[in-house]
């Protein structure tokens, strides 16, 4: 079943890679370099899925995934933290902050093909 998915990475090459990745999939992906770029696109894309990562500039992956979840449609967004950061308290400020699932990179097709199945169709 295809996805809107919205992927938020400031690595250009995690990117392009897990985006040419879901294309393959058969999903339609949307990519923002930052968090900030991430909700004006989610405004627009409507995004079933959101895979964000935390470390980004100016507006981190925390900060955007509070944004997205008070947009109208926010709280039908899944969100995926995905991330190097694989600590306990990483995985608690993830979950604080709205997001739904957290992986820690890299991810397999198989591990990423499941969590997309999570969804509601």
């Amino acid at each position: 079943m295809s996805k809107r998915i919205l992927i938020a990475d400031d690595d250009d090459d995690a990117l392009a890679g897990l985006a040419h990745l879901l294309n393959g999939m058969g999903h339609e992906v949307a990519l923002a370099a930052d968090g900030a770029r991430a909700v004006e696109v989610a405004v627009q894309f409507e995004p079933e899925v959101v895979i964000l990562d935390l470390g980004m500039p100016l507006v981190d992956g925390l900060a955007a995934a509070r944004a997205l979840r008070r947009l109208p449609n926010g709280h039908a967004m899944m969100l995926v933290a995905l991330t190097g950061w694989g600590q306990p308290q990483h995985r608690e400020m993830t979950l604080d902050a709205g997001f739904d699932v957290h992986l820690v990179k890299p991810i397999s097709a198989d591990q990423l093909h499941f969590i997309l199945s999570m969804t509601q169709p």
